[in-house]
C-alpha cells in the first residue's frame, strides 16, 4: 500500500514538476513570441503600405496616359476641323442625331 501512495506521489510529484517547466519555458518564451508578432505586424503594415503605394503609383499612370490620349484626340479633331470645317460641322450634326435618336429609343423602351 505504501508503495501505491509513494508511486501516485511520484507521479503528482513528476506532474508538478512537467507543469512548472511548461509555464516556466512560456514564461521565457513570451518576450520572444512577443517580438515575433511585432515583427510580423511590422511586415504586414508594410506590405499594406506597399500595395496602397503601388496602387497610387498605377492610378496615377493610368490618369496620365488618359490625359495624354485625350490632348492627343484633341490635336486630331482640331487639325481635321481646320482641314475639312464643312465635313466635321456634317459629322457633329450626324452624330448628335444619332445620340438623340438613341436616348429616345432608350426612353421610349423604358416606359413600354
Amino acid at each position: 500500500m505504501s508503495e501505491l501512495k509513494t508511486s501516485s506521489e511520484k507521479i503528482a510529484s513528476m506532474s508538478a514538476d512537467i507543469a512548472g517547466s511548461v509555464n516556466e519555458a512560456l514564461h521565457k518564451a513570451k518576450p520572444a513570441i512577443n517580438h515575433m508578432a511585432d515583427r510580423l505586424s511590422d511586415r504586414v503594415s508594410d506590405s499594406l503600405h506597399d500595395v496602397a503605394r503601388q496602387a497610387r503609383e498605377a492610378a496615377m499612370d493610368a490618369e496620365h496616359r488618359l490625359e495624354k490620349e485625350a490632348r492627343h484626340a484633341k490635336a486630331l479633331a482640331d487639325h481635321y476641323i481646320q482641314h475639312a470645317p464643312v465635313q466635321s460641322v456634317l459629322i457633329a450634326a450626324g452624330t448628335g442625331a444619332l445620340a438623340a435618336l438613341a436616348v429616345s429609343w432608350f426612353l421610349r423602351s423604358k416606359t413600354h
